[in-house]
């Protein structure tokens, strides 16, 4: 007699059973697991079998049969009442294939059972009359069944996917060849049952169990030699990150190192990751140089931290000097005629104790000269209330030396002269200065900081466009204007008698000159000839020569004032008959 029982609770009639076993393989091929996928198909009668139709009310366990043989057929009721029946009996197979994991046994006469754990995947009923029959299909999966020979031998069990990957990636830009190197191992698992209990193992846990089997902690020396063509390296770096992904049954390690190759029978007791960068600076015709490293302190040759450990990554910092030689030979070709200093104008040291490791960096402003770094900086602006150029530069040194009176002493002494400084200026502003300007002579302001601490000046000039005292200089002609008597009679009511007298007023010239900036008054004559060649005296507009005597100077009016170094004057003439 055969029989299927789920849960200790028969099937009756007994389903008919198939099972298809499932391969699962990894990308190579390789098999890591077998999937029994189970169908049982079979019928439910109205009055007869196992679930029964006619079960206490709300306790569907009740509705199975759990004694030998087959339970008794209950009596025949017409109408509706084989409907109803089957409609039991479905809500009773649900209830019991609801939960996972339970014992499903199918057998047969006297061979021993087939027994396994499932998970359900599906229950159906297809459609019917559902009057004197309904049939039904269970769809179910195992990762085992007992009771048949074991045909497989695999390394783990519960497994739906699995993958691992290394990744060897160069990392430019350090002393030497060095390598990170990534061992990716990941699976997703499936929820399984231990045979006899039924313990429930989750899905993520047989995907760790697969992935853990797999993470050595060092790299596969075949795949090293093979990716990097390293016969002998020094490990860096070591990380280790987890991913758990409870909800999908996931589980991920992801081991990183950093490698560099060793030479042969070469015993580490540091590995140091370099790093070198360089900006050039068009406004100041400096580079920035850094010299950035991570100083791994290795006990046995490996990174496993200790009093050792420590004691060697410290011991590794390099010096001043040291640092210097290291990243002018990394950048020989790109320093070029660029100097570096002794000292640096940044350094930083972070020692890390516990894990062994220490990060180091040095920053310099490699110039020309190594004794400083200038950055410049120029202006030209313009001021439409009185058309005024004004040219201005600023010059910001850093003096390099190992003491502060040394960095003082070169950014004091490397102050440009002022007609260096004049020539920088014209050079920068370039084409942002019209081509009819000129800037040339003294300046008309200057300043310098001297900071002692820093070992740095500032130094800032100004010029504009003028001569350097600011010359304003205007003349006002005043034309000969017809002389008339104007009578006036009392009561008359056209008003004055107006009488041409044949005359007509004087020719007159007014020269201002203003001037500022002077430490000493100007001289008077010197001044007086500059105001009468402008003003067309003795010489008048369009007339070649005048006579002497043709002018008259009606007025000469100088303001000095010693305090600010301001000069004023006014001069008057007036021309007589003989100029015109």
């Amino acid at each position: 007699m055969a029989s299927v029982v789920y849960d200790n609770k028969a099937i009756i009639p007994s389903p008919l059973v198939s099972v298809v076993k499932a391969y699962r393989s990894a990308g190579d091929g390789t098999k890591h697991g077998v999937n029994y996928e189970i169908s049982m198909v079979g019928t439910l009668l109205p009055f007869k079998g196992s679930p029964s139709g006619t079960y206490t009310l709300g306790d569907p366990s009740t509705a199975f049969w759990s004694l030998g043989g087959y339970p008794p057929d209950e009596p025949y009721v017409g109408g509706d009442v084989p409907f109803a029946q089957i409609e039991r009996k479905q809500e009773a197979l649900r209830w019991l294939f609801r939960e996972d994991g339970k014992l499903l046994e199918w057998y047969g006469g006297a061979n021993p059972p087939v027994k396994c754990r499932p998970t359900i995947r599906s229950i159906s009923f297809p459609e019917g009359q559902w009057v004197d029959r309904c049939d039904y299909r269970i769809e179910l999966e195992a990762e085992y069944l007992t009771g048949i020979i074991d045909e497989d031998l695999f390394d783990g069990s519960g497994l739906h996917d699995v993958s691992e990957e290394w990744q060897f990636n160069e990392v430019v830009g350090h002393d030497g060849k060095v390598y990170e190197i990534s061992h990716v191992v990941s699976a997703k698992g499936n929820l399984t049952f231990e045979e006899i209990v039924g313990t429930e193992t989750p899905a993520w846990s047989n995907a760790k169990i697969w992935c853990d089997a797999r993470v050595a902690g060092s790299p596969d020396s075949d795949f090293v030699t093979y990716a990097t063509s390293f016969t002998n390296w020094v490990n860096g770096g070591y990380t280790k990150n987890t991913t758990i992904a409870e909800k999908d049954g996931s589980y991920a390690v992801t081991e990183t190192w950093v490698i560099t190759e060793a030479g042969p029978g070469e015993t580490a007791a540091t590995y140091i990751e370099k790093s070198f960068t360089t900006v050039f600076k068009n406004d100041n015709d400096t580079i920035e140089v850094s010299y950035n490293g991570t100083i791994y302190g290795l006990q046995n040759q490996e990174r496993t931290g200790g009093s050792s450990a420590i004691a060697n990554a410290k011991a590794a910092i390099p010096t001043d000097s040291e640092a210097k030689t290291t990243t002018e030979s990394a950048l020989v070709s790109m320093l070029g005629t660029y100097e570096i200093a002794n000292s640096p104008t940044q350094k930083n040291i972070t020692i890390n104790e516990k894990d062994a490791v220490v990060t180091f960096g040095f920053n310099w402003s490699a110039s020309e000269d190594e004794d400083y770094t200038q950055s410049n900086e120029a202006t030209i602006a313009y001021s439409a209330s009185d058309g005024l150029y004004t040219l201005t530069l600023n010059i910001d040194i850093r003096g390099h030396g190992n003491t502060k009176e040394e960095r003082l002493e070169n950014a004091r002494l490397n102050i440009p002269s002022d007609a260096d400084a004049l020539i920088l200026a014209n050079t920068l502003v370039g084409s942002q200065k019209p081509p009819s300007i000129v800037f040339s002579g003294d300046h008309t302001s200057k300043s310098s900081a001297l900071n002692e601490t820093r070992g740095t000046s500032r130094t800032s000039w100004t010029w504009n466009d003028r001569d350097e005292y600011n010359v304003d200089m205007s003349v006002e002609i005043t034309y000969p204007q017809i002389v008339a008597a104007k009578i006036i009679i009392p009561g008359r009511i056209a008003g004055p008698i107006i009488q041409r007298i044949n005359t007509k007023t004087a020719q007159q010239v007014t020269v201002n000159y203003r001037s500022e900036g002077h430490s000493t008054k100007p001289d008077s004559d010197t001044i007086a000839d500059i105001m009468d060649d402008a003003g067309g005296v003795p010489y008048g507009p369009g007339v070649s020569p005048w006579f002497p005597g043709s002018y008259i100077q009606e007025a000469d009016r100088e303001i000095w004032n010693p305090t600010n170094g301001k000069y004023n004057r006014t001069r008057t003439h007036t021309v007589t008959e003989a100029g015109y």
